[in-house]
């Protein structure tokens, strides 16, 4: 195996699985409203499904890139669902306002967690990406993916486990209700823009490009 391949294909996971995507920011904001331990459990979940996806791509690169409908419907179901999650958190009480929270307050599961990654664009263009340039320049045979597909998923649980604290963090510094609203509305909105550039990135882009 080439050290230096080997060294581009980690700099890619660390890169892709740490910048904000709709795993971080949502853990982020999960850890701000219910605490850190109180996301392990969606943190799992995401886990579990991260690296279930991984096997799955890298099973089937082949048929993934021929069939490139099957992620454009994939890229718009899954933005829509974190903009659906981006209203909720958006619109959350803060955790010491004493009218009782709705039930859809209670925390996010390890099945919101697992099936998350089956709508998430970026983790699938990641694995395909993965799987498809990376695994071939490391060697031949399914056990370079495997291998891959157990290091992204060590990767991303250090990333969720990093960015729930991360939320925690601003819960403590921002404690009153206020503060908290704000924080609610601020990490609603960034999980909003993330779920934007899903759906629109190549726009986006064409629109910066002219600026």
């Amino acid at each position: 195996m080439d050290l230096s391949e080997l060294a581009l294909a980690t700099g890619f996971m660390f890169l892709m699985c740490w910048t904000p995507g709709p795993n971080t920011m949502l853990c982020a904001a999960h850890g701000n409203r219910h605490g850190w331990q109180a996301t392990l459990p969606l943190e799992a979940g995401m886990a579990a499904g991260f690296f279930l996806l991984a096997i799955i791509v890298g099973a089937g690169i082949e048929l993934v890139e021929q069939y490139r409908a099957a992620l454009d419907v994939v890229k718009y179901v899954g933005a829509a669902y974190m903009l659906y999650l981006a209203s909720r958190i958006a619109s959350a009480l803060p955790a010491g306002d004493e009218v009782a929270p709705p039930v859809a307050e209670a925390p996010l599961g390890p099945t919101t967690g697992f099936m998350l990654q089956f709508v998430n664009p970026k983790g699938l263009a990641f694995f395909v990406l993965l799987m498809g340039v990376y695994a071939p320049r490391l060697g031949a045979g399914f056990g370079i993916k495997l291998l891959l597909a157990g290091a992204s998923a060590a990767i991303g649980i250090g990333s969720v486990l990093f960015w729930s604290g991360a939320g925690v963090l601003l819960k403590r510094i921002f404690s009153d209700p206020a503060s908290a609203r704000r924080v609610n509305l601020a990490l609603g909105a960034m999980l909003a823009l993330v779920a934007l550039d899903i759906a629109f990135h190549e726009q986006l882009r064409a629109l910066l490009s002219l600026q």
